[in-house]
């Protein structure tokens, strides 16, 4: 009863909106209780009893409770906006752009939300003298819990993310490499994924399992960088490459987003149990850019907002990373098999094999004997990439399926996207019965490529129909290895 009696100081726990001011400057937890917007200086359930902890350890601006109450009682559809022009007072840049940090902006207000899983990392990309700690620090001052880092420390983002659950604004020249020396990539790495932890060994002497600490670290993160992130931590974020914009533009300050965070606080209080339905698929959207744009889209669904322009925005992501993975050493060598594959007339087929000799010969061309590279060198690679490698008669290749080839093609921007379909569509009743009876006609042929010539393999069915394989034998030409 003593344990119960003792409230242990919290910031956070589930149902709880955020912690306000009252009228007499005290600190209250404000929390969403069936439909009504509550306010109390503690927090009771069953089996425990939560106060607020002092003011000091709370590093960013303060809700007053009677305007968070106000805008909660009414509706606020000018609110997205008035975010818009607030943000436009310290930075250009473009319309899509825009539309990408607003709704990232609703996002930290309801990362916490049980339909949500992701929150991927908002990057402010470019050159020095371009704008990005000055816009960063403006998302920061309306972002939930925003707190602006200019130094990378295990032991303050473990603190931060799990006592306070608020959104990091990591404002570093180097973050891939400040992360690295700081022992914090891990943390970086998994941090926008909801239930990710850290663990870390601690108190070595006090034997098994009670040695062990586990940090959660989920939420929201803005990074500003001068320099390229590592292409694995790069994958889970927004990038905004910084325009050449300059102007007078004014300096952030917190208090100048005050309001706008009481009024997203309300936001916050009126849809933190909102259910979300899971939207349609988008074309030129996948992998994990679209586990990190649904989220972007949830918000979209509780806002006065036209889903088109973030439509075109994470679309214009998509096609930059496009660009950036067919420029990658990976980019080359699909650029390469697509090469092989359209020379020898392969994609008609529905499998078909492609030396790894031939690839690295084609890697190599034009470079300095010392620098091609090895045929092991082109082989893990190539694994690395899920191709199915075999050794026949004494040489390497790599086995593809037309499934295969159209999803890679795909994946490193080498297909027209608006020819491709969505991997969750279906082909028309003509298109698919037309490709029915090609499958039929062709027996489900495959073709494999040895020494630039063109095999047919046959199905188990053709090969038992009398005549057919000799009359195929007597079409091919020797095999030369």
């Amino acid at each position: 009863m003593d344990a119960f009696n003792d409230s242990a100081l919290s910031a956070y726990f589930p149902g709880l909106v955020d912690i306000c001011q009252d009228e007499d400057g005290q600190l209250v937890y404000a929390i969403r209780k069936d439909d009504e917007l509550i306010f109390a200086h503690e927090y009771n359930t069953e089996t425990e009893s939560f106060s607020i902890p002092e003011r000091i350890h709370l590093p960013f601006t303060i809700p007053r409770a009677t305007e968070v109450m106000r805008y909660f009682s009414q509706n606020d559809d000018a609110l997205y906006d008035d975010l818009l022009t607030y943000l436009k007072r310290f930075s250009g840049l473009d319309d899509e752009q825009w539309a990408i940090v607003v709704h990232y902006i609703f996002l930290t207000y309801l990362h916490d939300h049980s339909g949500i899983d992701y929150c991927g990392y908002l990057l402010f990309y470019a050159v020095p003298e371009r704008g990005k700690s000055r816009t960063g620090k403006s998302v920061t001052y309306v972002a939930f819990r925003g707190i602006h880092l200019v130094e990378l420390r295990e032991a303050t983002i473990f603190r931060y993310s799990q006592n306070l659950r608020g959104t990091l604004f990591l404002d570093l020249l180097d973050v891939s490499k400040k992360a690295e020396r700081g022992g914090c990539d891990d943390i970086l790495l998994q941090r926008a994924e909801k239930g990710a932890k850290c663990v870390r060994v601690l108190k070595p002497d006090l034997g098994p399992f009670k040695d062990t600490v586990y940090f959660e670290i989920y939420g929201p993160t803005i990074f500003a960088s001068n320099e390229q992130l590592h292409n694995i931590l790069d994958t889970r974020c927004l990038p905004i490459i910084m325009p050449n914009r300059p102007g007078n533009y004014e300096n952030p300050r917190p208090e100048l987003g005050l309001e706008l965070k009481e009024r997203l606080t309300a936001f916050r209080a009126k849809h933190l149990t909102t259910p979300f339905t899971e939207p349609e698929p988008i074309d030129g959207i996948s992998g994990r850019l679209w586990d990190l744009a649904k989220p972007m889209f949830f918000v979209n669904s509780l806002l006065p907002v036209d889903a088109s322009i973030l439509i075109d925005s994470i679309l214009s992501i998509a096609v930059e990373k496009d660009d950036s993975r067919k420029d990658s050493l990976e980019g080359r060598l699909v650029a390469i098999i697509k090469e092989i594959t359209d020379e020898g007339g392969l994609g008609r087929f529905v499998e078909w094999s492609i030396k790894t000799g031939d690839i690295r010969n084609r890697f190599n061309q034009g470079k300095p004997i010392d620098k091609h590279v090895s045929p092991q060198w082109i082989g893990k690679r190539l694994k690395r990439m899920s191709f199915n490698n075999r050794i026949v008669h004494g040489y390497s290749e790599i086995k593809i399926t037309a499934d295969e080839y159209a999803l890679i093609l795909k994946q490193y921007g080498l297909t027209q996207r608006e020819s491709a379909l969505s991997p969750n569509s279906l082909p028309d009743k003509a298109e698919q019965h037309q490709h029915v009876l090609r499958e039929v006609e062709s027996g489900r042929e495959s073709a494999q490529v040895r020494g630039g010539a063109v095999y047919l393999q046959l199905s188990r069915r053709e090969r038992s129909l009398p005549g057919k394989a000799e009359r195929i034998e007597g079409n091919r030409r020797p095999d030369t290895g």
